[in-house]
């Protein structure tokens, strides 16, 4: 074999490995709905829904929970899908006072979709959890995957949760989120 030749296969394949990803990564990005903007002046943010979400606001009594020591004055969802996958809800929930720092972390857990698990994160200098998890029924009929991010900003608490057919659509959706705010 020429010395050429021993380079040149390796660097097609590497080559064509690239195409592909890229191809792959433009169809999911194809896939998903433009970000749009929602929110009332002080809460604006922006996310990818799969049809126009519908708005419901729930007013609280702000009775402070004793394991957080923070209560929810009120709460603004914005939910857009069906029964099955994809499906989008963002609620933002307004809270009476700063969740206590020692606080923060089991705050933001207590609002992913299981109670174990989950990675807290700094997201743009917040402080943040996050979770992706089969997306099971009561019966264990598994369908999808739900990923979940909960943003805390000083008395704002935004919950992105969606349902999707697949991880990377999950991570995709959730990537699509964004404080416009700030």
């Amino acid at each position: 074999m020429k010395p050429v030749a021993r380079i040149a296969v390796p660097a097609l394949i590497l080559l064509s490995g690239i195409a592909l990803s890229s191809c792959a990564n433009s169809l999911v990005m194809v896939a998903m709905p433009r970000a749009t903007a929602h929110g009332a002046p002080a809460h604006r943010f922006a996310a990818s829904f799969p049809h126009v979400p519908v708005t419901t606001v729930y007013i609280d009594s702000g009775t402070k929970q004793p394991q957080f020591g923070v209560g929810v004055k009120t709460s603004t969802t914005y939910v857009s899908g069906g029964s099955g996958p994809p499906t989008v809800d963002v609620s933002i929930e307004s809270l009476t006072n700063r969740v206590p720092d020692h606080r923060q972390q089991p705050f933001l857990r207590s609002y992913l979709p299981t109670s174990h698990g989950g990675r807290i994160i700094k997201w743009h200098g917040l402080m943040a959890a996050t979770a992706f998890v089969p997306g099971c029924n009561p019966s264990g009929q598994c369908v999808g995957i739900i990923g979940s991010f909960v943003v805390l900003d000083g008395t704002t608490l935004y919950n992105i949760f969606t349902h999707q057919s697949n991880l990377l659509a999950a991570k995709a959706e959730i990537s699509t989120f964004r404080l416009i705010h700030r």
